[in-house]
């Protein structure tokens, strides 16, 4: 590279432009002592730059230097055209559901409408005059006594132990009492005859022990008939287990005749048996 101020010289200058015509340097020879520096030359214009040399080795690198201020941001640029829409990608999972949100305040009640005025009341009429009391009629004549109604009772039983084949009636040895035609019965006799119809309530109790020789265990059951038609629901019932054993057996029911007369009974099934304190009432109601 040639030195600047080589350029600068108006001499050197000079003997760079002869250089060109003349014929090559002879060497160089040694360099004359240093002269006495004299005035400076006035600047000459710049020459031509010559041409660049080869770039050195990379120094080293500095340290990094402060970071400088942030400059302004730019304007910001108008936005581009849309692009044409993408075809439509597959669906993805259904996620899972989330929990249920917290329920949310109620809402303020209403106002209530005004109520609406009351009607004009009516003007009550004037209270007429109260009119004269009238005479005390005659007493009339005292009328006929009537007859009470009569009862329509029967009480029968028997005291001693006696004996009543399976499937057979118990028989009722005396009357206690009767009362009335309706209901009647002979003494000695299982048989208690209903003269009219309606309905009746019968009641009949007593203790029962197996016979000698009867066959154990025993089921001793008690039923009421009527015409020899067993009547459903009322029963008394006990199962002897021991020869000697006795047990008490009571039941009652409420029937109707409607086709008199009418045969009621007390039946007593299940095997030998011997019954004693016997009663049977029976009432028309």
């Amino acid at each position: 590279m040639i030195d600047e101020e080589f350029l600068n010289c108006c001499c050197c200058r000079t003997a760079l432009l002869l250089r060109g015509s003349m014929g090559p340097a002879g060497p160089t020879g040694p360099q004359g002592p240093a002269g006495q520096p004299g005035a400076t030359g006035a600047t000459g214009a710049t020459g031509a730059t010559g041409a660049t040399g080869p770039t050195g080795p990379q120094g080293p690198t500095g340290p990094q230097g402060s970071t400088g201020a942030t400059g302004a941001t730019g304007a910001t640029g108008p936005a581009g055209p849309t692009g044409p829409q993408g075809p439509a990608g597959q669906p993805g999972a259904t996620g899972a559901t989330g929990p249920q949100g917290a329920t949310g305040p109620a809402g303020p009640t209403g106002l209530q409408g005004p109520t609406g005025a009351t009607g004009a009341t009516g003007a009550t009429g004037p209270t007429g005059p109260q009119g004269p009391t009238g005479a005390t009629g005659a007493t009339g004549p005292q009328g006929a006594t009537g007859t009470a109604a009569q009862t329509q009772a029967l009480a029968a039983y028997s005291t001693p132990a006696a004996a009543v084949a399976n499937g057979s009636p118990v028989v009722f040895d005396r009357n206690a009492a009767q009362s009335g035609t309706a209901i009647t019965h002979a003494v000695n006799s299982a048989d208690v005859t209903l003269n009219e119809a309606g309905s009746y309530f019968a009641a009949f109790s007593g203790t029962a022990a197996p016979q000698q020789g009867a066959t154990l265990p025993l089921t001793a059951l008690v039923t009421f008939t009527l015409d020899g038609t067993t009547l459903s629901g009322p029963a008394s019932q006990h199962v002897f287990t021991d020869a000697s054993e006795t047990s008490p057996l009571a039941a009652s029911t409420v029937f109707t005749v409607t086709a008199p007369p009418a045969t009621l009974r007390v039946n007593s099934s299940g095997g030998a048996l011997l019954y004693s304190n016997t009663s049977l009432n029976v009432f028309r109601i």
